[in-house]
């Protein structure tokens, strides 16, 4: 049977996109012949439902792409999330036939010396650390084709949401619950510290929390793997974010960021305590210069005047580890599990996983259109961007949310945090 030039352009993708081996692309193929010359739409429709594709690889391939759906080994699936070093997906290793968090660096960011460095550091981190509280790393790799190299780095696949996610999720934690998940970041940056590691960025979205109730720390992109490590200066010199950021940055950190200690973590844990009892960053002012600057100078309001049910007891560890001079703090990690652990309680958090990655790729696809829109009014002749892997950003393919966030909530997260902190 005949089948249309758009079907036929559409197989030929595919099979360029190595997805499917030569058997089962000849059993997809006998599955579309055997259509009554549908909409390619369709057609990628039925494919789906019999398995041969997910649905964020036939919207890839209705798109006109197919590069990036095979990197090395790994199949990408779908998409998981989008960070600040680019996009992170579900990915199959085909020879093991494990799922695993892959991400992959944009192609213009392979260019960045302080964004590959810091990329290449996560990675480093994350394959030395083993620990049930950090997301392990288990490849670092370099993909080659005719476009050139492809970074990417395979990491454990948590299936959670992150503190900042969960936060909008469930409006206000119990108390107890808050602790608990900050007292696991804890376990887990002792670890890290005892290690030789200072992760630098410690902040709710680096803090993974699973249905089971386990926190999982992530991003270890600014840890320096030794003192002497000539990728950790790299990223320091060149990098972007170098600092870390500044709702929860120490004041140490911000003067000088190369020679801060294990300290400088517990600051920031600490205003990522604030957060999580409070459902406000310690210094809600406009701009990166105003906050960085509270954090030399000002002391927040107390989190038990937020929210007066907190102990005064909990209040004075958020003030011990949130302490401007390093030498006045909780000084060690376990230090900060000892101090929280009276105070914390496990609870299992169900939610529909399914929604979270809808949730997540609704916001990433308004992210790029805006990054998109942003190079079209600076260049009215800029070209598409060629990352890696594009996510579709036709309405038509984006799935509604409904259960976790409100609608407003995929919008714009930086006017998330300014109305959270108002």
């Amino acid at each position: 049977m005949l089948i249309s030039k758009a079907a036929t352009d559409f197989l030929m993708l595919l099979k360029k996109s190595g997805l499917l081996l030569q058997d089962d692309f000849q059993d997809a193929a006998i599955t579309v012949a055997q259509l009554d010359e549908p909409p390619v739409e369709q057609m990628a429709k039925v494919l789906v439902e019999d398995g041969y594709l997910t649905r964020y690889q036939a919207d890839q391939l209705l798109e006109g792409e197919f590069r990036g759906l095979m990197i090395d080994s790994y199949k990408v699936l779908e998409v998981l999330g989008c960070g600040g070093m680019g996009w992170v997906y579900i990915a199959e290793d085909t020879e093991t036939q494990w799922r695993v968090a892959l991400k992959i660096l944009p192609d213009e960011a392979r260019r960045d010396a302080g964004t590959l460095a810091r990329f290449r550091l996560e990675a480093q981190a994350g394959m030395k650390l083993s620990h049930p509280n950090i997301v392990r790393s288990y490849k670092l790799g370099q993909a080659e084709d005719r476009y050139g190299p492809t970074h990417y780095v395979a990491m454990e696949l948590v299936r959670g949401v992150n503190l900042f996610e969960f936060m909008l999720m469930k409006k206000k934690l119990d108390i107890d619950h808050a602790c608990d998940i900050i007292m696991q970041a804890a376990e887990a940056l002792a670890y890290a510290h005892d290690e030789g590691l200072v992760h630098r960025d410690i902040k709710p979205e680096n803090l993974l929390v699973c249905a089971d109730g386990t926190v999982k720390l992530l991003d270890f992109g600014l840890a320096m793997i030794d003192e002497n490590d000539e990728e950790f200066s790299m990223a320091m010199i060149f990098g972007q974010n170098r600092l870390g950021t500044a709702d929860y940055i120490s004041p140490e950190q911000y003067v000088d960021s190369y020679s801060v200690d294990a300290r400088a973590d517990i600051y920031s844990l600490g205003c990522t305590l604030y957060f999580a009892l409070t459902g406000k960053v310690p210094f809600p002012f406009k701009t990166s210069g105003q906050k960085l600057k509270a954090h030399l100078k000002r002391r927040p309001t107390p989190v038990e005047e937020l929210r007066p049910e907190i102990p005064k007891q909990i209040g004075g560890i958020v003030a011990k580890m949130m302490s401007k001079r390093p030498e006045k703090r909780l000084q060690t990690a376990s230090e900060v599990v000892r101090y929280l652990k009276p105070h914390a309680k496990r609870y299992e958090i169900p939610f529909n996983f399914r929604s979270v990655l809808d949730a997540r790729m609704s916001f990433a696809n308004r992210k790029q259109q805006k990054k998109e829109q942003a190079q079209r009014a600076a260049d009215s002749k800029a070209q598409p961007l060629s990352d890696a892997i594009k996510p579709s950003t036709d309405p038509a393919h984006q799935a509604t949310i409904e259960t976790i966030v409100r609608e407003e909530t995929l919008l714009d997260q930086k006017e998330l945090r300014r109305k959270r902190d108002s």
